[in-house]
């Protein structure tokens, strides 16, 4: 006899199944259970949708030269494009960015741990990733990284080094 008792009424995405399995296949659908809830809070803890919606209202706001009032120019829709891509090729094991718009029509992708840990990539038209920051102790990292199937690691590296939860 297959016996499988969950509490479905406190089941959430976010809640462990707990089970009283007595038999293989109640505790194969017990485990399927549990795959099934981890990806939902994967998926839940996934912060580039938010970041990608940043990055389109940027565009959005910013799609005229001049938008700041002080010359920029504008932000194309293959800067927000390629902004979005980079986004994508993240991981989400590393802290959420802030994205921003740039007066040179790029938007930057900003990480600020305070005083002296902040890392900030901009992202514009080409498939370069142009990046700046300090990494603590008078550490400072800058230059020109090419990106196209994957984050430069030197990128990765350096936001996880600031990152507070390293």
């Amino acid at each position: 006899m297959t016996v499988l008792a969950l509490s479905l009424r406190h089941l959430t995405p976010f809640a462990p199944a707990q089970t009283s399995a007595i038999s293989f296949d109640a505790e194969l659908v017990a485990n399927l259970l549990r795959v099934v809830l981890n990806n939902e809070w994967r998926r839940a803890s996934d912060w580039r949708p938010v970041v990608r919606a940043q990055i389109e209202e940027i565009a959005t706001e910013c799609s005229s030269l001049n938008w700041d009032g002080y010359g920029a120019k504008a932000v194309s829709r293959r800067a927000k494009e390629n902004a979005q891509r980079f986004v994508d090729l993240l991981p989400t094991d590393i802290p959420e960015p802030a994205a921003v718009p740039d007066p040179d029509g790029h938007i930057s992708l900003c990480w600020d741990f305070g005083r002296d840990r902040i890392f900030t990539i901009s992202i514009g038209e080409s498939e370069l990733a142009t990046y700046a920051g300090l990494l603590g102790k008078g550490v400072k990292r800058h230059g020109q990284e090419p990106f196209r199937g994957d984050v430069p690691k030197i990128l990765l590296e350096s936001v996880r080094e600031i990152s507070p939860a390293r």
